[in-house]
Order: structure tokens, then sequence, then C-alpha cells
């Protein structure tokens, strides 16, 4: 009788250990005193050993908070955090995409953390087109973990100064296309590539989604199809992602294109040999290009204290500019931008620089569906057999509805 007694309360207890163990519905888990937070990401290779490193490090500098990582595949997470949403299991923390902070934000799945970010001063050191697409409604739901962007890639072996404005452009592109080798080269393809590859010719105009049939909106696809059917751009753009650009680059069958700076490691490493540069997209008003990268959030009712104390230690100045260093991306304020690592080095100035003037999509929760609605205006126009006007008409079609859906 007292073996059986001694088993129902061993039993009894190690039932009422592993239940105080479990995550609560909010997704903070409790292990004795310390604090067990999930942190959601996408990431793989390199970023995804970069970040395991970083947790590793909180992890150890303290003995209250435990971070554990869960990989979700980019393509799922969207929907996995609506699900969580509405069961009550989210994530203490999220890594997602810069441009996405506000549609989850709208979506409910975010915490406030105007206060925080207020209170620290990274509201006074973010760039002002940085931290404007972290909020909605003027409060916060993030902050940048790092940025990226697009430039103008050229070959400094055919091209001593880089074009600065359309015409420039265009003309250059003309004069360096021959036997088989093209003067310039982006992403039409159909997809966000497309996207963000076309859109800051638009937004040099002055224009935006908002009034995409504008005579200004108009000359800006009107370049590339002018282009495009002069044949100094190559044919197969229509089908290749930002990456495929790039390939074309470094193996010198194209002049100057449109890339991304995460490109930068792949040219150091696969044409070690290639002579080239980066500047800012030439220009037919003003210098424009999409801002990109990552954030950091805290999911909706979970723990801000001991969550935010993560976000903090990711963002000390030193220790991110060693991420950025690692990972190949920049910076989001001048306090690490002004380091010599940028300011000593053309590439990595230029695109500090660009940054400083770029902005994001800002479309909220029908991201997805404008971002279809652009790169279709290229296909439409480049191999669709529509004008400038009518791709883009076509387009206002689909936008407009969105942009008021957007609004209510």
């Amino acid at each position: 009788m007292r073996k059986k007694l001694f088993s129902f309360l061993l039993i009894g207890l190690v039932l009422l250990v592993g239940c105080n163990e479990e995550k609560n519905a909010g997704g903070e888990a409790k292990e004795g005193d310390k604090t067990t937070l999930t942190l959601w990401h996408y990431w793989s290779e390199n970023l995804e050993s970069e970040l395991i490193d970083r947790v590793e490090a909180f992890n150890a500098s303290q003995e209250d908070i435990q971070v554990e990582l869960t990989y979700v595949p980019y393509s799922e997470l969207t929907q996995q955090l609506l699900i969580s949403a509405t069961s009550g299991d989210m994530p203490d923390l999220v890594i997602g995409g810069i441009n996405e902070v506000q549609f989850y934000a709208k979506s409910g799945i975010l915490e406030d953390v105007t206060d925080k970010v207020k209170d620290s001063g990274l509201a006074e050191k973010m760039y002002g087109n940085i931290a404007a697409i972290h909020q909605l409604d003027d409060k916060y739901y993030g902050v940048p973990l790092h940025t990226n962007a697009v430039a103008l890639f050229y070959n400094t072996d055919l091209v001593a100064e880089p074009p600065t404005t359309w015409d420039e452009l265009e003309s250059s592109a003309e004069e360096l296309t021959e036997d088989g080798s093209y003067g310039f080269s982006a992403s039409a393809h159909n997809s966000q590539h497309g996207t963000a590859s076309w859109i800051p010719f638009l937004w040099s105009t002055g224009s935006d989604v908002t009034n995409i049939t504008s005579s200004d909106a108009i000359s800006a696809l009107d370049l590339w199809k002018r282009m495009f059917d002069k044949k100094v751009m190559p044919q197969e753009i229509v089908n290749k992602e930002l990456e495929e650009v790039g390939v074309d680059f470094y193996n010198e069958k194209v002049a100057m294109i449109i890339g991304g700076s995460w490109m930068i490691p792949t040219f150091e490493t696969e044409a070690p040999d290639l002579n080239w540069s980066v500047a800012q997209i030439p220009k037919d008003k003003t210098h424009s290009s999409v801002i990109g990268g990552e954030s950091i959030a805290i999911g909706s009712g979970q723990s801000i204290e001991e969550s935010w104390e993560f976000i903090q230690f990711m963002l000390e100045p030193d220790r991110q500019l060693e991420w950025l260093k690692a990972t190949g991306n920049f910076p989001f304020s001048d306090d690490v931008a002004n380091d010599s690592y940028f300011q000593d080095n053309e590439i990595r100035r230029v695109f500090a620089n660009v940054i400083q003037n770029s902005q994001g999509y800002g479309w909220g929760e029908q991201h997805n569906d404008i971002n279809t609605a652009i790169y279709t205006v290229l296909q439409d126009a480049l191999v669709g057999g529509q004008s400038a006007e009518e791709a883009l008409k076509k387009a206002k079609e689909t936008v407009q509805p969105l942009l008021e859906s957007n609004r209510n």
C-alpha cells in the first residue's frame, strides 16, 4: 500500500511539474523562474546560422530568459501567424519582412511597442522613412533588424561614369548594346522581383500607386518599354528574378543592372576579377529605391518586457554592426551607418546612402494584390502587346478598389 501511495504521489508531482512547464496560451513558457520565449523566423543558411549564434549569446548572457527558435517557411509565415492569432497561441517574437509590419499590425498579430521604441531612443535614431513603415496610426508595431535596397550596378570596364538621369541611362544602354551583350537589364518577372525593380522608376517621377495612370507614371513604364523594344534590355527579363539578372551581370552579358545589396557577396565570390561598382538608380525628378530587409516584433498579448530585452540585445550598436557585417545587410540609422565599415568602402557607402532616400511599399493588408497588379503591368507592356497607358489603366481597375479598402 505504501509503495502504491508513493507511486501515486510521484506521478502527481511529475504531472504538476509538467503542467507548470507547458507553454500557456500566450506563447510564453515558465520553467522554474526562467521565462521561455518562442521566436518565429523564416531564415535559412547564413542568416539562420547568425541568428542562432545571437540567440545562444543572449541566453548565456543572463539567467532569466530563454529564447527558442522556430523555423517557419517564408511562404507559410503569414498564414501561420493568422492562425495563431485566432487560436491564442501566438509566438512571443516574430522576424518577418520589413514591408509586412503594417499588414501584421492591422491584422491584430502584433503588440503595440510605441512606448518601448520611444523610451529606448530608437524612434529618434531611425531614419524617418524606416520609422514610417513600422507604424500604423502613429503607433509602432516593430523595429528593423536590418535593411537592404536596390541600386544600379555597373561594369566599370565598360561604364566610366554611371548614368544619373533617365536620358543618360537610355542613351548609355543603347551605346553599350552589341554582339549579344546588353546595355541594361532588370527583372520584369511576374513576382515581387519585377515590382521591386520597376517601382523606383515610378516613385522617381513623384507618382505612386495612388495615381498610377498619371502622365508621369506612364513615362516611367514607357522608359522600360522603349529600351525593351529596342532590345537594349534582354528579352528574357520577363522570366528572370533579380538573382538571375545578377548572374548575367557577373558573366558580363550585361553592362548595367538593377540589383540588390544582398548580391554583393555573390559577386565577390563568383566573379572576383570583375570590375564593378554601384550608384543610385537614374532619376526622373528624384533618386529613389525600395526598402527591403527584416523587422522584429512582439506577438499580440505576449510578454513585452522579456521580449523587448532580447530586441535591445540584438540592436545594441556594436552587436548590430557585427550582424550587418556577417549578413551583408545595411543599417537603419546614422549611429551605425557612419561607421568606417560603411563610409570607407565605396559600394557599402552608396547603399548606406541609398537607404536613406528609399521607401517601403506601405500597402498594408492589400500588399500581395497590389504587388501582383504592379508586376502584371510590366508583363502587359513588355510582352502583352499593351501600351504603357493601357497597361496602367488596367492596373488602376485593380489597385483603386484595394486602396479604398485599405482606407476603410
